[in-house]
């Protein structure tokens, strides 16, 4: 089976006795009944979601995935010498506090805060000759004018070299503007297309600029444009606060596993993101809002849920939920693995040649 959210809405207006919808709204009545469902219990079902994380340079946090619930578990990508722990915020301080900015392993405490968004731009070297320029401001730092060419660089005047091909040119303006010491920018590079992002999230950051023919006097072209908007704060999301701080940007370096949260309803022809044999308990949960939101003076919502949560339709729920994984294996670690002699640490990732 599958459940649209229209459906659900039918029972809405089906316990109400009523065509018209509460005036709280449909969504939010299916959202409220949705987060509800994920709440009540640790689903398996929920469990599973994958998300592979990115580090920036000196950023000392990654986001963690805007519907993500609980951490199951994380692991460096490639980093077969470096482990990861998660840990507390005070001993996360700690960490901070001390002189030593390096370590075998990170160290990460979950905690919440409003995500800000950074701005981006791109810029695409089209045909550009020797002494072309580009100007760049970030809103914070003085404007940074960049030469094609050879000289020798200041804080606001860099130059960079290029290759006879466009690709080259964009490769090697993007070096130049991260080596740049006073612009909040990081650049990457891919083909002749060099995408800028700001490192200071934020509607300040909406500010960023590119002008490339600051002085009327190029003969060379470019494309120049902002791809997204900076945006501040907002709603608290989830995060990796991390120990050491990231030394350089690194592309899908974190694979974490995590049971998610509810997937927002944003229409009525939306599926609803749940297993068939959880739907006729979501709808019962959607009747305890609906009427519990209309006619709270004959009971409230958690009247009404609580019922629910003690009925046959969450006992079934959980027995099923709990099938789908009866056994995890054997118990793993210690003296009971070492009896097993299965040695995991010695297990070879890449294998051994054999001899010549």
């Amino acid at each position: 089976m599958t459940l649209l959210a229209s459906d659900a809405i039918a029972h809405i207006r089906h316990t109400l006795a009523s065509e018209d919808v509460p005036d709280v709204g449909a969504l939010r009545i299916l959202n409220d009944a949705g987060q509800h469902l994920v709440n009540m219990h640790n689903w398996q079902w929920c469990e599973g979601a994958q998300s592979n994380l990115s580090l920036t340079a000196n950023q000392d946090y990654v986001w963690l995935p805007d519907n993500f619930r609980e951490l199951i578990a994380v692991q460096p990508v490639n980093g077969l010498n470096q482990g990861f722990r998660i840990t507390t915020q005070d001993r996360l301080l700690e960490l901070r506090a001390l002189a030593v900015t390096n370590s075998f392993e990170f160290n990460a405490a979950i905690v919440h805060a409003p995500r800000a968004v950074a701005a981006t731009g791109s810029i695409r070297p089209n045909s550009i000759v020797s002494g072309d320029d580009l100007a760049i401001s970030d809103a914070y730092n003085p404007t940074v004018t960049f030469t094609f060419g050879i000289g020798q660089s200041t804080a606001t005047q860099r130059y960079y070299a290029g290759g006879a091909t466009a690709a080259e040119v964009a490769a090697s303006l993007g070096e130049a503007i991260n080596n740049a010491p006073s612009l909040y920018l990081r650049a990457t590079v891919s083909s002749n297309l060099v995408t800028v992002t700001h490192q200071r999230p934020g509607t300040r950051g909406n500010s960023l600029t590119f002008d490339g023919d600051p002085n009327g006097d190029n003969s060379g072209t470019w494309t120049l444009g902002v791809q997204q908007v900076g945006v501040d704060g907002g709603p608290v999301r989830p995060r990796l606060d991390l120990w050491p701080t990231p030394g350089q940007d690194e592309l899908n370096r974190l694979m974490v596993y995590y049971r998610a949260g509810w997937g927002e309803i944003e229409s009525d022809g939306q599926l609803i993101p749940i297993p068939d044999w959880v739907e006729s308990l979501y709808l019962q949960i959607v009747r305890a809002f609906a009427r519990g939101y209309e006619r709270e003076s004959e009971a409230a919502v958690d009247q009404r849920l609580m019922l629910i949560a003690q009925g046959s339709l969450v006992a079934a729920a959980k027995l099923r939920d709990k099938e789908m994984m009866p056994n995890i294996g054997p118990m793993r670690g210690g003296a009971a693995q070492t009896t097993r002699r299965t040695y995991d640490h010695l297990w070879n990732f890449t294998g051994v040649s054999a001899p010549s």
